[in-house]
């Protein structure tokens, strides 16, 4: 995520921009209210005046980005767009929240591998409402009816969407892409929503 905390058109956009830059650089357990006050350029009493808590704000911070999330699986849901551009709008607006926020995002990951509690709100949402919408999308699209099969796809494809963000640089590195870079991004999505085709 860039640090352009300081251009958010009020404090609240502020504080709840530089608490996430603070856990993507340096973890849930780094936050401190001092340190989101001078990324934000606020004092400690507007963090309080806003939000109460440094507990609150995280949890809000944390609501925002999964709203990004939210949003992104919704457009599984357009039924005005064909599947396919729908699936592809999907992948895009995903991947790109995703590269926004890769500091963010992997902390998220490596609290689900550690077991350690997770936003129950993001995956509250991802068990009742998100992969449903991924499976309905992708049934129309291969014809698959069986549940177990496209379990597996949804899984496939998330896991393709994350992996990148997870190596982060060492991706350029390994598969001499840059996935920072929007078209390129585009281009392994395309090749994906062609790879589920095929199936």
């Amino acid at each position: 995520m860039k640090n352009n905390l300081k251009n958010a058109s009020n404090a609240k956009e502020r504080i709840l921009n530089s608490t996430l830059y603070i856990i993507g650089k340096e973890g849930f357990q780094n936050v401190t209210t001092r340190k989101i006050a001078a990324a934000a350029d606020v004092n400690i009493a507007s963090i309080n005046y806003h939000f109460g808590s440094k507990d609150n704000v995280i949890n809000e911070a944390l609501k925002c980005f999964t709203g990004m999330f939210k949003n992104s699986f919704k457009i599984l849901d357009n039924n005005e767009l064909t599947p396919v551009e729908r699936l592809r709008n999907f992948l895009r607006s995903y991947s790109d929240v995703s590269i926004e926020y890769p500091d963010v995002f992997k902390n998220f990951v490596n609290k689900l591998i550690c077991n350690e509690e997770v936003q129950p709100e993001y995956m509250k949402f991802l068990q009742q409402e998100g992969i449903t919408s991924l499976m309905n999308i992708l049934k129309e699209l291969t014809g698959i009816k069986d549940d177990y099969h496209l379990h597996m796809m949804g899984l496939q494809i998330i896991s393709t969407l994350i992996f990148p963000i997870l190596l982060g640089n060492k991706v350029e590195n390994i598969a001499k892409l840059d996935y920072k870079n929007k078209n390129v991004r585009y281009d392994y999505i395309e090749l994906l929503i062609e790879s589920i085709q095929c199936k």
